[in-house]
């Protein structure tokens, strides 16, 4: 009898919900850390295309060139993986892969 009541409380206690409340989910995304730029939340550098030897950026869908203008910024530098915007004195940089580490392959 006494098994039969430690196995009821056993059972009570693992279905109730309060149990697994605390516990984090496992399917849920990681939380992707903080932006480095404050000053560019929302522009989102897209891809990097060539053509010939110019390079176009494509910052939220639009492309712009090198010396083109994006919501009032001028586009100064594009390189294989970032774009340079200046407004005024103020300097942006959009990365195309902001969490990619590039280091040397160990042999």
């Amino acid at each position: 009898m006494a098994a039969r009541m430690m196995l009821c409380a056993a059972i009570a206690l693992l279905t109730s919900p309060g149990v697994w409340a605390d516990l984090p989910d496992p399917t849920a995304l990681p939380v992707a850390p903080a932006a480095k730029d404050s000053a560019s939340p929302g522009i989102s550098l897209t891809a990097i295309k060539r053509r010939g030897a110019q390079r176009l950026a494509v910052i939220d869908g639009q492309e712009v060139a090198v010396g083109g203008r994006y919501q009032g910024a001028r586009v100064v530098r594009i390189t294989e993986n970032e774009v340079v915007l200046r407004r005024g004195t103020d300097v942006t940089v959009l990365e195309l892969y902001p969490h990619v580490e590039k280091r040397p392959r160990g042999k």
